[in-house]
């Protein structure tokens, strides 16, 4: 009887270090990946969202004072949008990550026009 209970103990031991170094085996094989791939370059260097070629571009842009819908259409939509406390105009911003910096257009909400904006 005192050898049947070795015999099971032992093969439990077994058992739970067979399952550790399984354990062990799974961790590492799962957080081996290949490198990842390096970004196509593509010569063209811009900061400016949906690949405009500069920000000359942008600025006649929005020196026609375009309205919101051509804008967001243009630019793609804003990283983020605030309203003033009286609500008569929308800011968007945009993020260039190159610059560390928000350029920003401020909308009209009555007309839906651009009625001034930051452009650097």
């Amino acid at each position: 009887m005192i050898f049947h209970y070795l015999i099971v103990s032992s093969s439990i031991l077994t058992f739970q270090g067979m399952k550790q170094f399984l354990l062990v085996v799974f961790i590492l094989l799962s957080g081996c990946s290949s490198p990842p791939s390096s970004p196509v370059a593509t010569g063209i260097s811009s900061d400016l969202p949906q690949g405009h070629e500069s920000d000359y571009t942008v600025w006649t842009f929005l020196e026609k004072y375009p309205s919101e819908k051509l804008v967001v259409e243009t630019l793609g939509p804003p990283d983020s949008v605030w309203i003033d406390e009286k609500m008569e105009f929308k800011m968007l911003y945009y993020f260039l990550p190159e610059l560390q910096d928000y350029n920003s257009i401020e909308i009209n909400l009555k007309t839906g026009k651009t009625a001034g904006f930051e452009w650097d």
